[in-house]
């Protein structure tokens, strides 16, 4: 016998699990993905990353790391996601922001396809976005999509590789953002 199928959640219902569980969950097709703690590497990538670009940023801009929610789209039941890195130029008060200007994700082996086909589709649909970053935690490797290049893929490699996101204003060294990781990953 075939069990009904479970109602999608909303954003209130997803607040409300994490108030109640005391876990981080991104809402997914009305679906809760639990957000497990990610590696030391993993932070310290992601930090990396958000202090190269705060000095850079313009007036108004932040950056912010992991604990702030992007909601993707209008509607109670949109998709919710934690990115790693986000900057917003017009930050919102409360628990969402909607209109980021920068996205980041560090891959980790559970979110790789997430990060490179369900959240590259998601973000990049996203009218305020000018770039989506997919950072490895393997090597100094980063892949850029910016909308000002029709969203199609600029690696970054090595400590000498070079991001840059013209619309931002941004340009950073891979050695500034894999600085606290160089001697793990032999480079």
């Amino acid at each position: 016998m075939k069990r009904p199928a479970r109602k999608p959640m909303t954003l209130d219902e997803i607040d409300a699990l994490e108030d109640a569980t005391d876990q981080r969950y991104e809402l997914w097709h009305g679906e809760p993905v639990a957000m497990t703690g990610g590696t030391l590497r993993h932070n310290l990538i992601a930090l990396g990353l958000s202090r190269a670009i705060y000095p850079r940023l313009q007036p108004g801009c932040r950056v912010v790391v992991a604990d702030v929610k992007l909601r993707l789209g209008e509607a109670l039941d949109s998709n919710a996601t934690y990115p790693d890195v986000m900057v917003v130029c017009d930050p919102l008060p409360g628990s969402y922001q909607t209109r980021p200007v920068l996205l980041a994700e560090v891959l980790s082996d559970s979110s790789t396809r997430r990060d490179r086909v369900d959240k590259h589709a998601a973000y990049t649909a996203l009218e305020s976005l000018a770039a989506y970053l997919i950072l490895s935690q393997q090597e100094v490797l980063v892949d850029v999509y910016a909308r000002a290049k029709g969203w199609r893929r600029v690696r970054c490699e090595g400590q000498e590789g070079e991001i840059r996101i013209a619309a931002l204003g941004l340009s950073l060294t891979l050695r500034e953002v894999y600085a606290d990781v160089l001697a793990d990953l032999g480079d």
